[in-house]
């Protein structure tokens, strides 16, 4: 029997809008791809993000409809977030191996403070913080609020998502030189291109600097390799599954992985390429339950543990799903 794909298209709505240096999120579009072949039924996740480099949803739905008429289509490096999609669905499930700690996502400006008080009470131990919303002085001041309410063990994120200049970047860095224990790391400060400024200030500085947005889109491999710091890796904007695994288990250590605000679907597979990560021991950006309907198939928990990943029902996301018309 030859193998037979169809697709749903979801819409999820924020609960509230989530607001980034870049831009306000409000809906969050992407699409649920089932593969069938003899007795194997997979799911994958297409979650593009174009800015990111990643191909938009209208090419993603061309792409599956093709797939629909011929499921063996080679799908290019143009189209990651489909190849994700297909190359998870291909594979087998495995049983869950490991608990993950959780990185808990903070909102933009000062009610900050407030979610992190409460975060922390709830166990999680690392905090992200969106940045280069507000004015400088006024994150600088929020950021000395957060950091007095919450205790000195807690471990903090700042992330700028490309949007700070050379100078702004000089100037947080050095502000946060007092508090050089609390910061894991400033995530993506400066635009992608800028990766040698920023490996300087991290010299000079001592503090720790993320790449995100650097590793995406055709020119993002090579940071694989060749920077020392953290990277943030966004599996489902990556592409092929077996691939990334490949890339990744070599610099493991390094990696962090964060969430593209994926369904149970994507998550239950961006989990599964971090149990084939043993190295990997970062808290995971994926506090990302921000949505008014269930399609997460979990609670805001500081840990993903193997039973609650067992509980993902992939098969109940797809019938939840409408039906493309």
């Amino acid at each position: 029997m030859p193998p037979r794909i169809s697709f749903k298209p979801y819409r999820r709505p924020f609960a509230s809008p989530l607001q980034t240096a870049e831009s306000t999120w409000r809906i969050r579009e992407g699409f649920i791809l089932r593969y069938e072949v003899d007795t194997h039924v997979g799911y994958g996740e297409v979650a593009p993000i174009p800015s990111f480099g990643t191909e938009t949803i209208e090419q993603a739905a061309s792409v599956l409809k093709a797939l629909q008429e011929d499921p063996e289509l080679p799908i290019t490096d143009s189209h990651p977030c489909c190849a994700f999609a297909l190359s998870t669905a291909r594979s087998s499930m495995r049983p869950a191996e490991r608990d993950y700690a959780v990185a808990a996502l903070l909102p933009a400006g000062p009610a900050a403070v407030g979610v992190a008080v409460e975060k922390v009470a709830q166990g999680f131990h690392t905090l992200k913080w969106k940045v280069g919303v507000e004015p400088l002085a006024q994150e600088q001041a929020t950021f000395r609020l957060l950091a007095l309410n919450t205790p000195k063990n807690v471990r903090v994120r700042l992330d700028a998502n490309a949007s700070w200049t050379p100078p702004i970047l000089r100037q947080w860095m050095d502000f946060l030189q007092p508090f050089r224990e609390r910061i894991e790391f400033v995530e993506q400060p400066l635009p992608p291109g800028q990766e040698a400024c920023m490996a300087a200030m991290v010299e000079e500085l001592g503090i720790a600097i993320a790449l995100d947005e650097s590793l995406n889109g055709s020119s993002g491999a090579k940071w694989l390799q060749e920077w020392q710091g953290p990277l943030v890796v966004k599996p489902a904007l990556m592409g092929d599954f077996t691939v990334l695994v490949s890339r990744l288990q070599p610099i493991a250590a390094q990696v962090v992985f964060s969430s593209v605000f994926e369904t149970g679907v994507g998550l239950s597979a961006a989990l599964r390429m971090a149990d084939a990560l043993p190295g990997m021991g970062r808290a995971i950006g994926f506090d990302t339950l921000n949505f008014t309907d269930n399609l997460s198939q979990r609670k805001q928990s500081a840990w993903i543990t193997k039973q609650q990943r067992t509980g993902i029902s992939p098969d109940q996301i797809w019938i939840d799903l409408p039906h493309l018309t």
